[in-house]
């Protein structure tokens, strides 16, 4: 009894802040809260409360005695990360007082109580990132459960997924893919023809801090007379060119020594050129009229969008390593030696502490006429895939569009307007380009069925500064189709 009535509890909390300082519409509209308290000429009536537009997306599934089945979640854990990168989203002990933790622990205990279940969660050392898809695919061969629902890298997931081992989500029992607690962009991208082998729904909110983004030093923007990169964003002017010519103004030989080192201060401190791939709109694969892939890299745009990145990258202004996660950038834009820095949002952790207030951006479009900006997932993000040899589908299916509309509805407004809103940003600004973000989530066919190759040559021919985009490509392309091709024919063999 004790512990439903702190589920109801929570349950009620959690509405409350929706409905004091929520969005209207889940990730797509952080900045419209609903006003809920409507005015009264009486002073004597109580207000009404506007109902969540969120409500009406609920599946509405019946109450089901699942007779105390218990649903099993495979993770990695969070050692490498210095925040709750893949267990946050999924699992809490118990109540702390941490708005986000509470709220996961209220939606999990509300579905628990609905269908009589019990929600586990195991997460396994991240040094070994493949381990939880390793347990999937040899407990598939005994004829096991291994877990109810996996939430992978994106990679492995999909290497899983040729095995055999897990389910075609678009197809499976009680997933409705086209509500708005499922992402349309992460469908289109990923899926082959009309079948989704890897994921993602509002349960897995902290992806959103896997999007690439750059931040900026207000301070030094100030000091150098450079405008504000918001007014750039608002009168669509934030492009390649823009940005290429900003950070040219930002190099000052800080320690005197007459050469460019890290000591100094630069305009822009990149830790990874992967994102202008997609920034500036172009995919390695695009799709035909029957959801099957259509290899679409080598063009005019993309070598254009290369040759450009190569100039932003390597330069006198610019501070360079090829990878997001390697150190140098991070700690220089810390300690106030760059204007600009790209990396993931969840960088965002490890800035809280600097004495500075900075900003942050998308990547820019490659020139005005872009209509959208795009912001590219990393494959490191938790993606969801169905393992095969479960007890019942249908119970399977129902827990998941549960736990994916209740993070929509409940967790998704805490997550935004507590966290986000006034944690990980410090201005208001800053909550308007983090709603573009997550609008223009970006997944490419080619980055996860092809392997590193396509993608990989983009930033490690900027790193290793050889412009020969082409020839390079050229070179690795017969590979790479052979591993596509092959894993979509293994897939597309396999029954529904």
């Amino acid at each position: 009894m004790k512990k439903k009535l702190i589920c109801l509890i929570l349950v009620i909390s959690v509405f409350c802040l929706t409905a004091c300082g929520g969005d209207s519409g889940g990730g797509a509209d952080i900045n419209d809260a609903p006003d809920n308290l409507q005015n009264n000429d009486s002073a004597d009536a109580e207000p009404e409360t506007a109902a969540d537009p969120r409500e009406e997306h609920n599946p509405n599934f019946d109450r089901v005695d699942m007779q105390g089945y218990v649903f099993t979640i495979g993770t990695r854990d969070d050692a490498t990360h210095n925040y709750p990168a893949h267990t946050r989203d999924l699992f809490a002990e118990e109540v702390t007082g941490d708005l986000i933790n509470d709220a996961v622990y209220a939606r999990n205990m509300a579905i628990e109580e609905k269908f009589n279940i019990k929600i586990e969660m195991q997460d396994f050392p991240e040094d070994v990132e493949q381990r939880p898809n390793e347990i999937v695919e040899r407990n598939f061969l005994a004829g096991d459960k291994s877990f109810d629902l996996l939430m992978s890298h994106m990679h492995h997931a999909l290497s899983t997924a040729v095995k055999g081992t897990v389910h075609d989500i678009a197809g499976f029992p009680n997933i409705d893919l086209s509500k708005p607690y499922w992402s349309q962009g992460a469908t289109r991208g990923l899926s082959l023809n009309h079948r989704l082998y890897v994921g993602l729904s509002d349960l897995s909110f902290s992806t959103n801090e896997n999007l690439y983004c750059i931040f900026f030093n207000k301070s030094m923007l100030r000091d150098h007379g450079i405008e504000d990169p918001y007014t750039f964003v608002k009168n669509n002017q934030w492009t390649f060119d823009t940005f290429n010519n900003i950070i040219r103004q930002g190099y000052v030989d800080l320690n005197g020594s007459g050469t460019v080192d890290s000591e100094d201060q630069f305009g822009y401190l990149s830790s990874s050129a992967m994102n202008f791939l997609w920034s500036g709109g172009s995919q390695i694969v695009r799709k035909d009229s029957d959801d099957m892939p259509v290899l679409d890299y080598l063009n005019e745009k993309t070598i254009a969008a290369f040759e450009k990145a190569f100039d932003i990258t390597n330069n006198p202004f610019t501070w360079k390593v090829q990878e997001w996660f390697q150190a140098g950038p991070m700690e220089m834009f810390a300690n106030g030696q760059g204007i600009f820095y790209s990396s993931q949002l969840c960088r965002v952790n490890d800035l809280r502490a600097t004495e500075f207030d900075f900003g942050i951006v998308p990547y820019p479009k490659w020139d005005a006429a872009q209509e959208n900006y795009f912001s590219f997932v990393d494959g490191h993000a938790s993606m969801m895939a169905v393992p095969r040899n479960l007890p019942n589908d249908e119970w399977t299916g129902m827990i998941i569009e549960e736990l994916s509309f209740m993070s929509y509805r409940d967790i998704l407004p805490v997550y935004y307007d507590v966290v986000l809103n006034v944690k990980m940003v410090r201005d208001e600004e800053s909550v308007e380009m983090l709603k573009i973000l997550f609008d223009s989530k970006n997944f490419d066919f080619g980055y996860v069925w092809a392997g590193w190759e396509f993608w990989f040559i983009f930033i490690e021919n900027i790193h290793l500064e050889r412009t020969d985009f082409v020839s390079a490509y050229e070179r690795r392309e017969a590979a790479a189709l052979r591993l596509m091709e092959s894993r979509i024919e293994t897939v597309l063999g396999f029954e529904n």
